[in-house]
């Protein structure tokens, strides 16, 4: 039997004579460790190594790369975060009318958060609409085939049309002139007796209520209603009349001949694609209504209203601010660690605001990589139970137990 007294970088071999007293000397000094060696003639080696530690005697498992067991819990210090978080943004300009909601309160995917003001987009669909519905009759109308009684009526408009269009080149006849001359001067001639008699009585207090008043509205109507009539006859332009006389007949022409012959395959295409035009613009019209009516994209507590009835919420500005009731720690774990955690490992909780309680969680997720700067790699814990004392923003304390 060999007894082996270990130094720093020097190992001895004693003969069984010496052993007394050397293993009352070590035992005096603490200078060596006693360990058991293979018998000399079982060909044992000497035997070399680090000193002993207590912890090594008493703990046999292999240390880790930092020091501690394999199986001793890894602790990390993190906030805790809420799982999802969404802000929520107004897509329209408009006055809030309404806000539906506080801080605090639960809302669930789809609920009411805030209500903007939508009359002018309101209206805006209105005339989207309207000019929908304008595209589908003149897609109708070509499509329709003209009967005998269309046609005829057609005919009609085309020979009004064309006797206005003559009657335009030609001018007023000197007789209408004569005519329309005649009523004006009538027309200056009782204003003129009118206001007279209107002056006379001008200074009196109640002189809205007195006849002279009365007629002299009476003879004003009558003189303005003169003065048009002279003018649309008279000062009209002659070249301005009969280019919409003629507008007018090339419509009814056209008009008759797309009953006679039938629309163009060309005519339809084009009502067709107004008619789709039109479909988006409504459907864009009743897309942006919708935005007037903020509503919660997903089910969670409200933890921010920035804005309140009243004010006045610009394109793109954040109002309102949701939070999941599921919390999560993200831990960043050293990649020299990263073969003693995987997803579904358990872990331990513990916030300052209830001590001596811990609270049970579970590894979600590893990162697929790690941070090239910190070499790092994020993982994510939550808890495991129903407990909403755990809350975003507290300080928590994460312990992982390694396998």
């Amino acid at each position: 039997m060999l007894i082996a007294c270990f130094r720093p970088y020097r190992v001895c071999a004693l003969r069984p004579g010496l052993a007394a007293a050397l293993l009352l000397a070590a035992a005096l000094t603490g200078a060596c460790g006693i360990a058991g060696a293979p018998d000399e003639g079982a060909g044992g080696a000497p035997v070399t190594g680090t000193p002993a530690r207590a912890a090594d005697l008493a703990d046999p498992r292999a240390p880790d790369v930092d020091g501690t067991a394999r199986d001793a819990p890894h602790v990390y210090t993190a906030s805790i975060l809420p799982a999802e978080q969404v802000t929520v943004i107004a897509e329209v300009a408009g006055q809030v009318i309404e806000v539906s909601v506080q801080v605090g309160d639960r809302a669930d995917a789809g609920d009411i958060l805030l209500r903007l003001d939508s009359t002018a987009l309101e209206a805006q669909r209105a005339q989207a609409l309207a000019a929908l519905q304008a595209a589908q009759a003149e897609l109708e109308l070509l499509r329709v085939v003209a009967d005998d009684a269309d046609i005829e009526a057609a005919r009609a408009a085309v020979a009004a049309a064309d006797a206005a269009y003559k009657s335009a080149l030609a001018g007023p006849a000197a007789t209408e002139i004569a005519g329309v001359e005649a009523r004006l001067r009538q027309a200056e001639a009782a204003f003129k007796v009118a206001q007279t008699a209107y002056n006379q009585v001008a200074w009196n207090p109640a002189i809205a209520t007195l006849p002279e008043s009365r007629r002299l509205e009476r003879a004003r109507l009558g003189l303005d209603a003169a003065q048009t009539a002279y003018d649309q006859l008279v000062k009209v332009s002659a070249p301005d009349a009969i280019t919409a006389a003629y507008a007018e007949l090339a419509e009814a022409r056209a008009r008759l001949r797309r009953l006679e012959e039938g629309a163009e395959p060309v005519e339809i295409q084009a009502a067709e694609a107004q008619v789709r035009q039109a479909e988006t613009a409504l459907y864009l019209a009743q897309l942006q209504l919708g935005k007037a009516t903020l509503r919660a994209p997903i089910p969670g507590i409200v933890a921010q209203v920035n804005i309140a009835a009243g004010a006045m919420a610009a394109p793109n500005a954040p109002v309102a601010s949701l939070i999941s009731p599921e919390v999560k720690i993200v831990i960043p774990l050293d990649e020299a660690k990263l073969a003693l955690v995987h997803s579904g490992q358990a872990a331990e909780i513990e916030v300052s605001a209830y001590p001596g309680e811990t609270f049970p969680g579970v590894v979600t997720t590893v990162a697929p990589s790690a941070d090239p700067t910190t070499h790092t790699v994020p993982v994510t814990i939550r808890p495991t139970g129903d407990d909403a004392r755990l809350i975003p923003g507290m300080l928590a304390t994460v312990r992982l137990v390694t396998e």
